[in-house]
């Protein structure tokens, strides 16, 4: 004690041994049998002993004082003994009037976290061991860890941390790649980089490798400033060992408390030494009179800490804030998006391009923005709605499309009557705001005929012809639109001094041919007044012409006094009603179109209601063959808007099934009664 430098000695205790004295080291050593101990944890010649080095970082003699101390405590070699000192005792042995007790605990905290020797009860006394710690043994397994897995566990924890759901920024990422990896991957789609600022391909080869590429725009990379990837891989080594050392100490170990706090410690400490280095976002840029470089962006870091890490979401919210490199809402920056691909993505001094090289002039100019999954789809999308582009139709996209001209959408209201009479809604397209619309019925159409006042008309005439004007001039006149009636063939049968006759008519107009054998009708026979039929069962195949307009129609009669509709279960048929087959309820169209999906039928002419009064929806569906399960799908959307006991219903003029027994089965089922003339086979 004499030889000390300070005068700091106020009481005398086991702590101020000096191990530096042969004799005493000598001594300490026969008696614990911890030679290891001492050269490894608290001294050594060359002042490489753990707590050696924790006083020279600190300046003060304080870890080695906590060591001796405890080494003291851990001689006993009595039955049962009471080994070691709890953080308190620590703090009452080593009190001094001119020493924090604040000084001691921080390095034994820092001698306990590196020693190889320390060890603690339950009941937190902490003493030395001959046995080496988990400390020692993370550290072995950390030391001996291959590097290609150490290199693996990095890659594998940086695509998880950066792995794209939402793929707005990049589709795929590659962590700390080979440049020939990526250079197979590039033009397959956005890609994310991995790059370490001190790794094999440093910052400066990755804009070098930039430039040599053609897909420029497919490239964003995550690096940064810092020279420290040794730190991630001590980092990832700590957790290797870790995870290694599971399967070594087993559950109810008395090391298995310290092993899952250490795990929990190093995936901690790996994760945020990650986002301590890879804090910069490199993306492509091309400005005007300078050649296409990776601009830097300091990684946006602001997130909520209670949630998981979300690296692509990180590196959305860098890329779309100043300066914007990613536009996720399309409709909202449709016009700057637009100016930009028109651009940069057409061929110069052209108007019209495929659509396939915009597609890969998008993922080669580095000045264009980057936009969502199928983000340039939509970007076409809304400028051919607005009429900024068009679509021609065979590939090509023309961002300046010739003047639109006029023309009508006729749509018919209602099925032909008896007297084949039609209600026609005509809307006109490209017209300007105060359109024109002229009509002719069964003759030609000019600005000279008559023009309709509203937007309907009714006709019974075969053909209707509407001419389209734009008295502002915005657009030029088109062509005339033809609407062209439906022919009606129907029947009746009449009985008279016990013979049948059959009488057949069409609407509006026309001549009639017909066939009793089943034969062809149009080359059949001319109707001329009412056919007599027998008693039999009896098909007559109708086929009406009218100015170039055909219609054709089968009429199948039962034998005199059968009762009933006669229905082969075999043949195909259809449900037919002029006037709308009606499903009136809620759960009868759903049943219908849950009957007619398991039965693969088809309805045409359909109309399905939603809502009563002003709040209601009605879809209209003319001479389409749909399923069912179509059907449903636009229901169950247009319900959304309603409550869940709106009313609904469901008409329908055709219905086409498989066979006559699913037919019967569907009618049956939905409580349809079937008369004469409802089904044709």
């Amino acid at each position: 004690m004499w030889d000390r430098k300070a005068n700091d000695v106020f009481l005398i205790g086991p702590q101020h041994f000096d191990l530096g004295i042969a004799e005493v080291r000598d001594k300490l050593t026969e008696i614990s049998g911890m030679r290891d101990v001492i050269a490894k944890d608290l001294w050594d010649v060359q002042q490489s002993a753990h707590a050696q080095i924790i006083d020279l970082q600190i300046g003060k003699e304080a870890a080695t004082q906590i060591g001796v101390l405890l080494l003291t405590a851990s001689l006993s070699t009595a039955v049962n003994a009471v080994k070691g000192l709890t953080r308190e005792e620590m703090v009452e042995c080593l009190a001094s009037p001119l020493r924090e007790p604040s000084e001691f605990l921080a390095a034994f905290d820092k001698l306990e976290s590196i020693a190889w020797y320390v060890h603690h009860t339950l009941e937190g006394r902490y003493y030395f061991d001959r046995q080496e710690n988990l400390t020692k043994l993370l550290q072995s397994i950390a030391h001996d860890a291959p590097e290609n897995q150490i290199d693996d566990l990095i890659r594998h924890r940086l695509r998880e941390m950066f792995k794209p759901t939402r793929k707005t920024s990049y589709e795929d990422v590659l962590p700390l790649p080979k440049l020939e990896d990526v250079a197979a991957r590039i033009h397959k789609g956005r890609l994310l980089l991995i790059v370490s600022p001190d790794s094999k391909i440093p910052p400066e080869e990755v804009q070098k490798f930039f430039e040599s590429l053609s897909q420029k725009n497919n490239l964003c990379v995550l690096t940064g400033d810092k020279t420290a990837m040794g730190s991630v891989e001590k980092a990832a080594r700590q957790l290797f060992a870790s995870q290694k050392a599971d399967g070594r100490i087993p559950k109810g170990h008395p090391q298995r408390g310290d092993l899952e706090q250490k795990q929990q410690a190093y995936e901690q400490d790996f994760n945020s030494t990650i986002l301590n280095l890879f804090d910069k976002v490199l993306f492509p840029i091309h400005r005007a009179g300078k050649l296409a470089q990776l601009a830097p962006k300091a990684l946006d870091m602001t997130r909520d800490a209670t949630k998981p890490f979300n690296g692509e979401e990180q590196i959305e919210k860098t890329l779309t804030s100043n300066p914007l490199k990613l536009y996720l809402d399309v409709e909202k920056d449709f016009d700057a998006i637009r100016d930009k691909a028109q651009d940069l993505l057409w061929p110069e001094n052209q108007d019209e391009a495929r659509w396939s090289d915009v597609a890969d002039r998008y993922a080669e100019q580095a000045g264009m923005p980057w936009l969502p999954p199928k983000g340039l789809d939509a970007v076409k999308s809304v400028a051919c709605n607005r009429g900024l582009w068009e679509d021609l139709g065979n590939g090509y996209v023309t961002k300046k499309p010739k003047k639109k001209r006029t023309s009508a959408q006729v749509i018919a209201e209602s099925e032909p009557t008896d007297d084949g009479t039609v209600r026609l809604r005509i809307n006109p397209q490209n017209a300007g705001p105060a359109p024109r619309i002229y009509y002719a019925e069964d003759a030609p159409v000019s600005e000279s005929s008559a023009q309709l006042k509203e937007q309907s008309i009714t006709t019974s005439s075969l053909r209707v012809n509407f001419l389209v004007c734009d008295p502002s001039g915005q657009y030029e006149t088109g062509d005339p639109v033809t609407w062209s009636n439906k022919l009606v063939l129907r029947n009746q049968l009449t009985e008279k001094a016990g013979k049948r006759n059959v009488e057949i008519f069409v609407a509006p107009k026309g001549t009639i041919h017909y066939t009793i054998d089943g034969s062809e009708p149009r080359e059949g026979i001319e109707y001329n007044g009412p056919i007599t039929v027998g008693d039999g069962e009896i098909l007559i195949r109708a086929f009406a012409e009218a100015s170039g307009l055909e219609s054709k129609a089968e009429f199948r009669f039962p034998a005199k006094g059968k009762k009933g509709v006669q229905i082969d279960e075999i043949m195909p048929g259809r449900l037919v009603s002029r006037t709308g087959r009606k499903l009136d309820s809620r759960g009868k169209t759903f049943e219908g179109l849950k009957l007619a999906a398991e039965m693969s039928a088809t309805f045409e002419g359909i109309v399905v209601t939603v809502g009563q009064g002003n709040h209601m929806i009605a879809v209209n569906i003319g001479e389409i063959a749909v399923e069912g399960a179509f059907i449903e799908a636009l229901l169950t959307k247009v319900l959304e808007k309603f409550s869940p006991d709106t009313p609904v219903g469901m008409t329908f003029r055709k219905a086409h099934f498989a066979s006559g027994h699913d037919l019967k089965d569907f009618a049956g089922k939905l409580g349809i009664e079937l008369h004469f003339g409802d089904v044709e086979q």
